[in-house]
């Protein structure tokens, strides 16, 4: 107050005494709450990060095995990473890691499968990766209808190529040479520099569509020249990455997050 420099040192200290009385509950409940949010912040950032942690740490071990053997069972860490931590890009790793195990024998099941990707995980390029695996299971099982259906989802988000190779395919099974065509040339068009082996696929498709019978567009992209010289390209690309994701959403790159679900793709192709 602008009268306080009238007042006594003993007035003064009065005055102090009298606010800090009257003020001082109030102002020590606000630092403990002050001090109490800081703590209890640090402490979720860190159980976040422990979780990250426990997470990668299955996800690795799933990797490993299959690095092992393609049909090593990864029940295990699947499960518990789809229970506890079905929040995390590592669940959705692994149940697509998963989801191509069960397409050697059981393809309604490996639909299933991706299902639960696109039910829950966050991830768009994650999100795209079981769409179009879903559509070639689809494709694969002759249910053209619905193949078509998810190959025709939009937006495509960097992932054209793959959508428009998967309509092509489609329209070949139709008998439908000219969507077939365009739609080829469309995911050439789409492919960058760094995918010349997938880029080369898709051409030979394209190449050999005029006499191409219902089933051959299956059999080009399976051939042993045709693989080898897409696996020459993907060897290139970087493995699916185990290291411990940060709980800040700020940390997130999408287009990293995109080339690495592209890459994924890329393996899936000759398939």
């Amino acid at each position: 107050m602008a009268d306080d420099i009238f007042l006594t040192p003993e007035e003064q200290d009065e005055r102090a005494r009298k606010w800090l009385k009257d003020n001082g509950p109030a102002l020590v409940i606000g630092i403990a709450l002050g001090l109490g949010g800081i703590f209890g912040w640090n402490q979720y950032k860190a159980g976040l990060k422990s979780k990250a942690e426990t997470a990668s740490a299955l996800y690795s071990t799933a990797i490993e095995e299959v690095r092992s053997s393609q049909l090593s069972d990864i029940d295990a860490q699947v499960i518990e990473l789809k229970k506890d931590y079905s929040g995390s890009s590592y669940a959705a790793k692994a149940s697509l890691l998963k989801a191509k195990q069960l397409s050697v024998s059981d393809l309604p099941a490996a639909f299933e499968e991706l299902q639960w990707v696109l039910d829950n995980a966050e991830e768009s390029g994650l999100v795209h990766t079981a769409r179009i695996r879903q559509a070639k299971i689809k494709l694969e099982m002759g249910e053209l209808d619905a193949a078509k259906a998810l190959a025709s989802h939009t937006p495509t988000q960097g992932f054209d190529s793959y959508y428009a190779e998967l309509l092509a395919d489609i329209a070949v099974k139709e008998g439908d040479t000219d969507t077939a065509r365009s739609q080829y040339q469309a995911a050439i068009e789409s492919l960058t520099q760094g995918q010349s082996g997938y880029a080369r696929l898709i051409s030979l498709k394209l190449d050999r569509l005029p006499a191409l019978e219902l089933n051959e567009a299956e059999e080009v992209s399976k051939s042993p020249a045709v693989e080898e010289e897409a696996q020459a390209s993907l060897d290139e690309t970087q493995e699916p990455s185990a290291e411990i994701e940060e709980p800040s959403a700020e940390t997130e790159k999408p287009s990293a997050e995109t080339e690495e679900s592209s890459t994924e793709l890329q393996e899936e192709t000759d398939q």
